[in-house]
């Protein structure tokens, strides 16, 4: 897989560079006061994934010496039309379902009569996520910081959504790349909103056009442990997760942690290039308070981030980085099921099925990040591609802003 070629890259590099270095470089000091990296929340806007506190993986080397406060705003384009899912119960039927192919099963099986548990999803409009986060550094190895996050959803029409509305995304299919229409947004109509959710046990989960919720709250530790190989520009850190989930949908508080290993490097000019690579697992539904809408069946989600960052110093000693991220998360529902379902809707192009089949895949995306950084404020805009067909999100574009406040 993808990420599995990352991580040889990275870790080849880190070794030839850990041969390579001199403990005694005379650089430490530029590459430490350059060391933060400003990564926005660069968590797909997923209409499952909003209700779940997903992990924002970490990059930074230790904890800055000021507190700081940011927001981050994105619009994801999300396009799930209606599908219908049959998930066979009956072993014989599992097994029948099992050797055809899927597109086929639906013509195999009578499906007012066959036992099963079923599923309806669909999913429009541009999801928006708001995050306000405080951070708190308490020693220059560990830190706390809270999140407060919301999301709302809309039509996603100008002037608004430049560039994930409806006719932006289909204006780009239709004169550069893609085709006429091949998501179907023009059939089904433009500038739509709505997200309908049943599970197999007929609980619903809707978001409706203008509607605004309250997510949860994350509150996170990241430590930063001062290691040996420190001297070669080499850094790790660890980090904890508690998220509790304040949506009447999903009544929950997950659990995660995480791990990133960085690599970081001198350039020409006092320019910083870092290469990281993060891990993390979240433990769902580590604590229940409420009845939910089963919208996934997976105890765990687990993560990867790979990452690449080149910061410039500036004549003014301000800063400026460009940023490439790779992100995986496993897949919502549990991929032994989809073994044996019939999925069933209109036929209209020939991914159709992607609203329900997608969340028994694993889900990636690639973030593409700008960051303009002076003494006291951090400016950063970022756009997200699945690259993969999920569609959900498929265009994602977020911006924000860090302001740090000096410790007295």
């Amino acid at each position: 897989m993808k990420y599995r070629l990352f991580l040889f890259i990275f870790f080849a590099f880190i070794s030839n560079s850990i041969a390579q270095s001199d403990t005694t470089d005379v650089f430490t000091t530029e590459i430490e006061n350059s060391s933060d990296i400003i990564k926005p929340n660069i968590l797909s806007n997923h209409p499952f994934g909003i209700y779940i506190s997903r992990l924002n993986h970490n990059f930074n080397v230790r904890s800055p010496d000021k507190y700081s406060f940011s927001f981050d705003f994105s619009s994801g384009n999300v396009v799930l039309p209606y599908v219908k899912a049959y998930e066979l119960t009956d072993p014989n039927d599992q097994q029948k379902a099992e050797s055809m192919a899927w597109h086929k099963r639906e013509f195999e099986f009578d499906l007012t009569k066959v036992p099963a548990n079923t599923k309806e999803f669909e999913a429009d409009g541009v999801i928006r996520s708001y995050r306000f986060t405080f951070t708190l550094p308490i020693t220059v190895h560990h830190e706390l910081n809270f999140s407060l996050r919301m999301n709302s959803l809309d039509g996603g029409k100008y002037p608004y959504s430049i560039f994930t509305s409806d006719e932006s995304i289909e204006w780009f299919h239709s004169n550069i790349a893609g085709g006429e229409d091949p998501f179907s947004r023009r059939y089904y109509g433009l500038n739509k909103a709505g997200i309908s959710y049943k599970d197999e046990t007929d609980k619903v989960l809707t978001m409706n056009n203008g509607d605004f919720i309250f997510s949860g709250i994350d509150i996170n530790y990241n430590y930063y442990p001062k290691l040996e190989m420190n001297k070669k520009h080499i850094y790790l850190n660890f980090g904890a997760q508690l998220g509790i989930n304040t949506s009447r949908y999903n009544p929950v508080a997950d659990f995660g942690i995480s791990s990133s290993i960085l690599k970081k490097m001198l350039i020409k000019n006092k320019n910083t290039l870092s290469f990281g690579a993060s891990i993390g697992a979240l433990r769902q539904h580590f604590l229940e308070y409420g009845d939910r809408v089963n919208i996934s069946n997976n105890d765990f989600l687990y993560s990867f981030e790979g990452l690449i960052d080149y910061k410039v110093k500036l004549r003014n000693n301000n800063r400026i980085s460009y940023g490439i991220n790779y992100n995986v998360q496993t897949s919502y529902s549990n991929k032994k099921d989809l073994d044996h379902i019939i999925l069933t809707g209109e036929r209209i192009n020939t991914h159709w099925q992607k609203t329900i089949s997608h969340l028994y895949d694993t889900l990636e995306g690639w973030n593409f990040i700008c960051t303009y950084s002076t003494r006291r404020f951090s400016y950063f805009v970022y756009l997200r591609e699945d690259l993969n067909l999920d569609n959900a999100p498929d265009l994602q574009t977020g911006i924000g802003v860090k302001m740090s406040i000096k410790r007295s």
